[in-house]
């Protein structure tokens, strides 16, 4: 019996050792599946970072480009309204002249652009402070550059801010200050602006 009972504890302790065997190769199989998964849990948890990041900066750049537009835009605003600003003084300084240097400024410009008897057209206020004045110069420069013109000022009140109209018959020539003032405008608004920018 003691045959049996060896080859019987034979094949228990063989069993035991094949079963051990096959636990630990089971462990260190489940320990690497174990790490197999934890690699690919911490590969796309850096990748969720990574994209994460990446949009992020992407955030980030858009952001900052929506900031640069903006800050582009209310500096052309505020130019745009500096350069609103500069006209308009130009104006009022136009309309702030004293009487000579308008008579003088509004007579030799009605002398270049007269080409027949006209009507002189200004505003109440001027019409009142040199209107009759202009006339005769105008009048006293047309003789001096022999043109035989005939030249008035019209019992009608222009609304413009300063400056004249010469109407001669049913044809105006607008030599308002606002005018004036608009049609150098596009010329000068670069200039102006390169000017207030520095």
């Amino acid at each position: 019996m003691n045959n049996i009972e060896s080859i019987v504890k034979k094949i228990a302790d063989d069993a035991k050792l094949s079963a051990e065997q096959k636990i630990a190769e089971a462990q260190q199989e489940a320990q690497q599946i174990v790490r197999d998964y934890q690699a690919q849990a911490d590969k796309i948890m850096q990748d969720a970072q990574a994209q994460a990041q990446k949009q992020a900066s992407v955030i980030a750049e858009r952001v900052e480009s929506q900031s640069g537009l903006i800050r582009r835009n209310l500096m052309l605003q505020y130019k745009r309204e500096a350069i609103e600003q500069a006209f308009q003084k130009s104006l009022e300084v136009l309309c702030a002249q004293d009487a000579d240097k308008q008579v003088t400024l509004l007579s030799d410009a009605a002398v270049k652009y007269l080409s027949a008897d006209a009507k002189v057209i200004l505003n109440e206020k001027d019409k009142a402070a040199f209107g009759e004045k202009l006339v005769s110069e105008i009048s006293r420069k047309l003789q001096a550059a022999n043109k035989n013109y005939s030249v008035s000022l019209s019992a009608d009140a222009g609304s413009m801010q300063g400056g004249m109209i010469l109407a001669e018959g049913s044809i105006e020539t607008n030599l308002s200050y606002e005018i004036l003032v608009k049609n150098i405008r596009d010329e000068l608004e670069g200039e102006v602006a390169k000017v207030l920018t520095e």
